[in-house]
Formats: C-alpha cells, structure tokens, sequence
C-alpha cells in the first residue's frame, strides 16, 4: 500500500507515456506516482496532471480523475498542445488547460485557484467520512454537475447499473443507460436543470442482472455560489416488490379466490361500462347465465375437493372459449355469468354451446367414484330500456329455468324459437 502523503499545495500526476522531456519545476509541487489510490486528496490547492495523447487523457478520466475529490481542481499540462483536446478537457471539468512550458500561464492559474473559497466540505477526512456515509445507505444516489456527467454515487448505485463507480463518475447517462432509455433521461435532465426544480415520479429502469424494476426517482437541483443551477442529486427507491404487491392484491380484489374468474361486484362494475358504451353508440351486447348441473350431487357424492376441482376445471374451458374483451364472473355457488360486447343473442348462443360440449368432456375421477359434468345455460340480449344489469339477468335466469325444466345439459333459447329481442337501432 502506498504511504500517506503529507499535505502539499499543489500535487503533480505524471501520465505521460514519453517522459523523456523534463517538466518544469514549480515551487511547492510533490510528484506522486501513477497509482489509482495515491492520494490526491491530500492536495490543498490543486492537482496537476500532465498527459501528452489522447490515451493518457482517457487514462487519467477512466481511472484516476473518479477517485478525487469533487472539489479539488485539476489543471491539465498538455504537451504537445492540441487545440480541440484542451477544449475538450476543460469542458470535461478542468480548472484550466495549458502547455507545461508556459509558467507565466501556470502561475496565473495557481494564483487564482490559491484565493478561491476552499468549502469545508473540502477537508480530506469528511469527504471519505461522508462518502462511507453514503455508501451505508441501501438506496442507489447519484449526483451529476450542471453538464449531465456523474460526479459522485454510492456503492448502491453503482451495483444497481453494474459497474464500479470509477467507470461511472466522468460518464454520462449515455455510458451507463440502455440505449433506446438514455436519450429520454437526458432530457428529462436537461429540463430539470432548466426549470431548477425537484422532481419525483415513478417509472421502469433495467437493473444490471437485466430484470426491470419499478423505482421512484427523487431528483433535486443544486445550486451554486451564484444561484446558478450547478447539477443535479437524484436518488432512486425500488418499489418492485410494493407494485407487485398491489397488483396482487388487485388482482385478489377483483376475482373469485377459489376460480381466478372475476367476482360479482367487479363483473357489475365492467358490465356497467358496457350498458353506458351500448347507449351510447348502439351495436348488440349479450349475458349468458350458467349453471353446473347436479352440482350439490358432485360435492355430497365425491366431496367438497371434487365440487372446487369442478369450478376450476370448468372456469378453465370456458376461458379458452374467450375473447379479451368478454366478461366472466362467478357470481356465487355454481352459478356463473358471461357477458359478451359486440354479440349478439344468436352469436351468444354459438359461444354458449362451444362450452357446454367442451364441458361435457370433463370427467371427475375420485376415489369415491366419477362424474361427467354438464351445464345449463340462459341467454338474454341487452335492449336500449336496460339501463341497469338486473334487467338483463332476469331475463336470463328465466331462461337458464327453462333449460332445466327441459332436462339440463342444453342453451335456452336456442336461435329459431325466435324468443331473442331484436337488437337496439
């Protein structure tokens, strides 16, 4: 491990790869070697860093420029001088950019960084202090400057996109989000910064292990001495498991637990959109209301177990018969109901038989015997008067007692008894 280093006004970090030619030689400069770790912190004015390629420069920003303290500035001795690399350098975060033989030019900017407010937040042993803080917290917080790049984040963060933070920090959204998501959060923002507001809002980002999670952003707008917007710390809560939760709770809310088919009050909420879609625009809508029959003989001959296998079996033959639109709900018992949009009663009567012969298919095997299942279904078509459900479902229960009273296992009314109300229009 590399020692300590002393306080020293100005620190020199050589990256050059032709170190042949000298490099000044500055009063109160210490030399430190090329190590990741080697302790820039310990500078109290400024950070010189020499480089002379393209190459070095990537070096310096991929694995030494992470590690400094945000506040430190870095002046950047550039040999030989390329014009569009020191612009770019000193639009990437540099106090300054000069040639190293020009000391009148590096005097000047050592002056002015020397009478600069040095913030407290500057002193070596509260940055790590607070960094450690931070990485302690199990929520990913980042911290990008006024030019989108990231100037700090925590271990969260950085084990969220699946990088370490020396490949995060001089970065932007661009290096570290998926492809098609990062122009959307670059200008989310670039109109945060603009609006120098706090925003917080839900939305999906894919996690490193490629799953996609439900996070809360909190993102705020930092300022600087001037009141200038200067960055942007955002933080990121995982609320996957709560959104799941919800949707399963949803989900036990809205349906029948023994079936998965929906329950009675959430089938009167969809069927009350349905009767407001049809006075509105007209068109046909349909209710089937059907029984299993014998089912009381199913559970006290086989069992309770054998009558629930029963209602899960036939929930899943007559899904199979389904739209997405169409509308199934076990309105208690044995006792279903089925209402189809854009049906009418002659095409409800088509759906209805499909499942009764797809019933009849279902055998129970128990140890206390076997049993065939049948049912028993009414139709009824919805009119323009049928402004509530129980209209409808009166008529379609007068059917379904029809269809028992003629020995079960059959759809009433079948299409040429003629007893269907003509459509609505």
């Amino acid at each position: 491990m590399p020692q300590a280093l002393p306080p020293a006004p100005l620190l020199l970090l050589d990256l050059r790869h032709d170190k042949h030619t000298a490099l000044p030689v500055l009063a109160g400069v210490q030399p430190i070697p090329p190590w990741p770790d080697s302790g820039c912190a310990a500078a109290t004015t400024a950070l010189l860093v020499a480089i002379d390629s393209e190459s070095a420069y990537a070096e310096w920003t991929r694995r030494f420029y992470p590690l400094c303290p945000g506040d430190l500035p870095h002046v950047v001795l550039l040999a030989p001088w390329n014009r569009e690399l020191a612009r770019r350098i000193v639009s990437d975060g540099a106090a300054d950019c000069c040639a190293p033989d020009n000391l009148e030019r590096i005097e000047l900017i050592i002056a002015r960084l020397e009478r600069r407010p040095t913030p407290a937040t500057a002193d070596p042993a509260r940055l790590l202090h607070l960094q450690g803080t931070v990485d302690a917290l199990p929520i990913p917080i980042f911290v990008k400057n006024r030019e989108r790049r990231y100037t700090a984040c925590n271990r969260a963060f950085a084990e969220f996109v699946g990088r370490p933070a020396s490949e995060i920090v001089g970065r932007t959204v661009y290096d570290i989000a998926p492809a098609d998501m990062a122009p959307i959060y670059d200008q989310h923002d670039i109109a945060q910064i603009a609006q120098g507001t706090m925003h917080v809002y839900e939305t999906r980002v894919t996690n490193a292990d490629g799953s996609v999670r439900d996070v809360i952003f909190h993102k705020a707008v930092f300022r600087d001495a001037a009141g200038e917007p200067d960055g942007i710390v955002g933080a990121m809560l995982d609320i996957s498991e709560r959104k799941a939760l919800e949707q399963r709770l949803a989900v036990l809310a809205a349906t029948d637990f023994l079936t998965g088919a929906y329950n009675l009050r959430t089938f009167h909420e969809l069927a009350r959109h349905e009767l407001a879609r049809l006075a509105r625009s007209g068109g046909v809508l349909a209710l089937i209301v059907i029984d299993l029959d014998h089912f009381k003989d199913i559970n006290d001959s086989l069992g309770h177990a054998a009558g629930d296998e029963a209602l899960r079996q036939f929930v899943t033959i007559v899904r199979a018969q389904l739209r997405d639109q169409d509308i199934f709900a076990r309105a208690g018992g044995d006792e279903f109901r089925l209402l189809l949009p854009d049906t009418s009663a002659a095409g409800a009567y088509l759906v209805a038989e499909r499942i009764r012969k797809a019933v009849n298919q279902i055998v129970l095997n128990n140890p206390r015997g076997l049993a065939r299942l049948s049912i028993s279904g009414g139709i009824a078509a919805c009119e323009a008067g049928d402004d509530i459900l129980d209209q409808v479902t009166m008529r379609a229960d007068d059917a379904l007692y029809r269809a028992k009273g003629a020995g079960r296992n059959c759809i009433f009314p079948p299409p040429e008894q003629g007893w269907f109300p003509a459509p609505a229009g």
